[in-house]
């Protein structure tokens, strides 16, 4: 891991010393400057408030503070302790930059806040320690201070971002306790928010990042408005015992008409696409598949997304897994030409009806949770439109579970099922 982080790094420097030759050519090595959108400006660990040039670099927290809108900071290297708050669209770049978040005040390594902060980017930074997330794209949907799990009521949406290359490793150290995001029964552990977490958040990319041995991996929700046309691109999620390696989880009621069924457009998470993503070993602790798309919320709505050319293995959970509890959408995704191997080595205990006890790659379920009573009105319907073609599942016994879809609109077809596989679709 060493080895690898450090080669990472050092690739990271190489590409931002090419980004920003422009930047030098502007500012004369100067750097500094406020309010122009075109210049650079410079941290160091030992930085305090100087000119934030790179002969005299700032702090950290100064640099962020004296950007005008559009401005480029550079974190040289070494370890900045605290967080880091965007609420105004900046570049922030780290050349061997680590962020040790244990101190940080909202428990968060980078939080980009709405709606200033949209079209920031945030790379080549190592994120470690944060008792929250890694990064934090939007409104934490509890307070830092909470011990009691309230709910934060209000948020601002955020939009055009980039997450692009960083090392994020041992976040979500709150994981257990009732601090914030990890505030836990022991029926449903808090999960700290995972160490990416898309909020509200539109049209922006998260790629190419390390998420490693953390509580959970990558998690977009969407509390305070819809969380769409986002790209999940070539990342390595890895480790994250205590829960899912990627997860698209509708929290707000607001998704659904109760009347109608239909997606109201004022939350969900949809048309966003999962692709070319790395994300093994989750949720082995706890319960977290490679790849899940659910609902938490009665009305939530998680709906026409694409899992794409994945490879996911040796996850708690199922390697792709779409749950539906309660009355919503989770309709219409599709799950294509991913790789999955040695999933659900937990089991899938979640549903009254019946159970996925043997290994499965893909599994696709709608019905009440065990020894629930649901009202008629939260029972959920079957799930209807599921595509589900061109994936190569191995080393499992069932390769395709589901329960409670709706035949006549789900596609299965031109998977391949390698060894091991006795059971290739099994339909409860």
């Amino acid at each position: 891991m060493k080895k690898l982080a450090a080669a990472l790094v050092a690739g990271s420097l190489a590409g931002s010393l090419a980004a920003a030759g422009p930047a030098f050519a502007h500012d004369g090595w100067g750097g500094g400057g406020q309010g122009g959108g075109q210049h650079t400006l410079w941290a160091s660990p030992n930085g305090g408030g100087g000119r934030c040039s790179l002969w005299a670099p700032c702090s950290l927290s100064n640099a962020v503070a004296t950007a005008g809108a559009g401005d480029t900071v550079v974190a040289l290297p070494g370890t900045y302790d605290g967080g880091v708050v965007l609420d105004k669209q900046l570049t922030l770049k780290g050349w061997g930059a680590v962020i040790n978040a244990s101190t940080s005040a909202n428990g968060n390594g980078v939080q980009i806040v709405g709606p200033g902060g949209s079209g920031s980017r945030v790379e080549g930074f190592r994120i470690e320690k944060a008792e929250f997330e890694g990064i934090l794209v939007g409104t934490a949907p509890v307070a830092p201070t909470s011990i009691d799990g309230t709910a934060v009521t209000s948020g601002q949406p955020v939009s055009d971002v980039t997450i692009a290359d960083n090392v994020l490793i041992d976040n979500g150290t709150g994981f257990g306790t009732d601090a914030g995001q990890c505030f836990s029964t022991p029926e449903a552990p808090g999960d700290c928010g995972e160490t990416i977490h898309l909020v509200a958040v539109t049209d922006s990319i998260v790629e190419n990042n390390r998420v490693v041995d953390n509580v959970g991996g990558i998690l977009l929700t969407d509390e305070f408005g819809p969380t769409s046309g986002n790209v999940i691109r070539g990342n390595y999620s890895v480790g994250n015992s205590d829960d899912c390696g990627i997860t698209l989880a509708g929290h707000s009621s607001a998704a659904v008409n109760p009347t109608t069924g239909a997606p109201t457009g004022a939350a969900g998470v949809f048309d966003n696409l999962v692709v070319d993503n790395v994300s093994d070993d989750n949720g082995v602790a706890g319960q977290g598949a490679g790849i899940l798309l659910g609902g938490g919320a009665a009305y939530a709505g998680v709906y026409s997304n694409v899992i794409r050319d994945n490879v996911a293995r040796g996850n708690g959970l199922a390697g792709v897994t779409i749950h539906q509890h309660l009355a919503g959408d989770l309709n219409g995704n599709v799950i294509k030409g991913n790789f999955l191997s040695n999933d659900n080595l937990d089991g899938d205990f979640d549903f009254a009806a019946a159970s996925a006890s043997e290994k499965t790659g893909i599994l696709v379920a709608s019905g009440a949770p065990p020894m629930t009573a649901l009202p008629p009105f939260l029972v959920p319907g079957p799930i209807t439109g599921t595509v589900i073609t061109g994936n190569r599942i191995f080393d499992v016994k069932v390769g395709i579970w589901t329960l409670g879809v709706d035949p006549a609109t789900t596609r299965i077809a031109r998977n391949v099922f390698g060894p091991g596989v006795t059971t290739p679709v099994s339909t409860n």
